[in-house]
């Protein structure tokens, strides 16, 4: 079976080292990588009973260009946003190093039932191995929730 992991996070060296972590620790583990909150949220509308975990930064990087049209990343309170609004189905582990957003999209995420943990990214990537992999393999360990009907 395999468990599928969004993620939310803008930064390339980041994503590489999450798909290269995943890939030697988890090989039953499907992730998909968003840079940015909309698109997230739109694949979240029709992907979120099949989603095991949940991965959102906050702080996203500037406004960029997708052909003609200027796309605002949003951040990852968007997607906790979005989240709160939905019946909780699997956990959500929030990587931030912006303190008080990571709080806020936490004590959000707690106040409408999402199971919630937190990494704190330091020591350029060495966080990634040492913390964000264990929490997500222990969040995965875990037995799946059910899902809204």
């Amino acid at each position: 079976m395999t468990d599928i992991i969004a993620i939310l996070e803008d930064d390339q060296r980041r994503t590489e080292a999450m798909r290269d972590a995943l890939s030697a620790r988890l090989p039953h583990a499907e992730a998909v990588f968003f840079d940015n909150a909309p698109d997230m949220i739109a694949w979240l509308k029709d992907h979120l009973a099949a989603v095991r975990l949940i991965c959102l930064d906050h702080d996203l990087g500037p406004t960029s260009r997708r052909g003609e049209v200027i796309l605002d990343p949003g951040t990852g309170r968007d997607v906790a946003d979005f989240l709160a609004g939905r019946r909780p189905s699997c956990p959500v582990l929030i990587h931030s190093s912006n303190i008080d957003a990571a709080r806020a999209m936490r004590l959000l995420l707690e106040e409408h039932d999402w199971p919630t943990e937190r990494v704190s990214p330091v020591d350029d990537l060495a966080w990634i191995s040492a913390l964000w992999l264990p929490a997500v393999a222990g969040l995965l360990d875990q037995p799946p929730q059910e899902h809204a009907p």
